[in-house]
């Protein structure tokens, strides 16, 4: 049969001692400390995805602004486009007036020049005529 002799006795509460001191000494802070970082790290990865949200939240804001100042620099481009579109027909048709208006001028100079010649030359003419009618006849 079994006996139980007394070494077995204080090893058996040796050890139950030892699983005590390790508990309070060793065990429950190990625990403890264990405990603090998985919070630490729930706090953190919280945090992180926090700072995510409000990364990908303020990447959209920049977006939609690059987005609509892309708009509107496009509409103000077409818009001085258009301006300077009716500029230029503004400018060419000025242009097509005056030059007309100095074409008609110097036809009206070119025709009365014609009409003063012609007066000139008329008595002239005239003059020649009869003297070739004489030359002729003689």
């Amino acid at each position: 049969m079994l006996t139980i002799d007394l070494s077995v006795i204080v090893i058996f509460v040796i050890v139950w001692v030892l699983v005590l001191v390790l508990s309070k000494v060793y065990f429950k802070p190990v625990s403890r400390v264990m405990r603090q970082r998985d919070g630490q790290i729930l706090q953190d990865q919280d945090a992180t995805q926090e700072a995510l949200d409000k990364y990908t939240k303020t990447l959209e804001r920049i977006e939609e602004d690059i987005k609509a100042a892309k708009t509107s620099a496009r509409e103000t481009r077409e818009k001085f486009e258009r301006e300077a579109q009716k500029e230029k027909e503004n400018m060419i048709e000025e242009v097509s007036q005056e030059c007309h208006a100095q074409v008609q001028k110097a036809h009206q100079e070119l025709n009365e020049k014609v009409e003063r010649l012609k007066k000139e030359l008329e008595p002239r003419g005239q003059g020649l005529a009869k003297r070739i009618a004489k030359r002729l006849l003689n």
